[in-house]
């Protein structure tokens, strides 16, 4: 099975971002003047709408197997996917089928739609789906799991890792796990964020991202050529810094983030994680509940040790 774009075949050439933007705006625009028979046909029906949603979801994946003009797959197969989602997600507000039981079905859904579909951004964005929709199948484990969603933020982040460990490169370019490792990373970074924003302050959670980020910072400490004593000394100031993260759990997810994502170079991962750690670190110093000295001295001794960190990396790199 090919993985690989599907362009116009009769350009030759991939279409520019702004074109892109351009055919799909296109395309919404078209489906909205469509939209108000497809209501008039589901007319509040829970059944109607999710076999409705369905039909147009394996029309705009058929198409993507059928057609090589890219103008149409962003104008009329990702406008008709987004459809076919909401007017199937549309039967979890009418119908009474668990939670849990629809988005496990949402799931299959994506799964088998990622699979079949031969265009490659529309597999990106079917991929982001997924990551986004797996945790919504284990809702009921909010019930007894506190702060659930911020522990599968930690989850997407050892994944995150384990895409570094088991890196594209030792891969054939063909490779489909290889084409996609980069999406994989934007699509963790995307999700992890607002699941981390959903948590609550739990010292628990600071420490578990600490543990990580140093484990994963004393991995890349071990690889490099340098003397036991300042390899010490880079542990010691590794187990600081860390230390230091745990003023929320917010915090050390950006840090465990930042240090995995500057790993690999992910521009957009280090943008976004650094935003997040500058929105984090905001947030705790408006925090009404803890006395402004205390958080003042807490962040004044946190940014020594990461300017300590910062210049003692330097130094590794000269």
């Amino acid at each position: 099975m090919e993985f690989t774009d599907k362009y116009d075949l009769t350009e030759g050439t991939k279409l520019t971002w702004p074109l892109k933007l351009l055919f799909y705006i296109g395309g919404q625009i078209a489906m909205l003047t469509l939209g108000f028979p497809l209501a008039l046909m589901v007319d509040g029906s829970a059944g109607a709408a999710l076999v409705l949603g369905l039909c147009l979801i394996i029309g705009s994946i058929i198409m993507t197997r059928k057609v090589d003009n890219e103008k149409l797959i962003l104008s009329v197969a990702l406008p008709l996917f987004f459809s076919g989602e909401v007017l199937s997600s549309s039967m979890l507000i009418d119908h009474e089928m668990p939670k849990s039981a629809f988005w496990f079905l949402e799931f299959c859904v994506l799964i088998v739609s990622w699979i079949f579909c031969r265009n490659h951004f529309l597999r990106q964005i079917i991929l982001l789906s997924i990551v986004s929709v797996f945790p919504l199948m284990f809702d009921f484990i909010g019930s007894f799991l506190k702060n659930f969603w911020f522990y599968y933020a930690i989850l997407l982040m050892v994944i995150y890792g384990l895409t570094i460990w088991f890196d594209a490169d030792k891969f054939k370019k063909e490779n489909l796990y290889a084409q996609y490792i980069p999406t994989l990373r934007f699509c963790i970074v995307v999700v992890a964020i607002p699941c981390a924003l959903l948590g609550i302050d739990n010292v628990a959670q600071s420490i578990i991202c600490a543990l990580l980020s140093f484990a994963v910072a004393l991995f890349i400490l071990s690889k490099q050529e340098i003397g036991s004593t300042k390899k010490a000394l880079g542990t010691a100031l590794v187990l600081l810094g860390c230390a230091a993260s745990c003023v929320t759990p917010n915090v050390s997810l950006a840090v465990l983030g930042l240090i995995l994502t500057y790993m690999v170079s992910d521009k957009f991962g280090v943008v976004a994680l650094g935003l997040f750690l500058i929105y984090s670190i905001g947030k705790f110093y408006y925090d009404m509940e803890i006395l402004l000295s205390h958080k003042s001295y807490l962040l004044m001794g946190s940014g020594i040790i990461f300017l300590l960190l910062f210049f003692f990396i330097n130094r590794l790199k000269k």
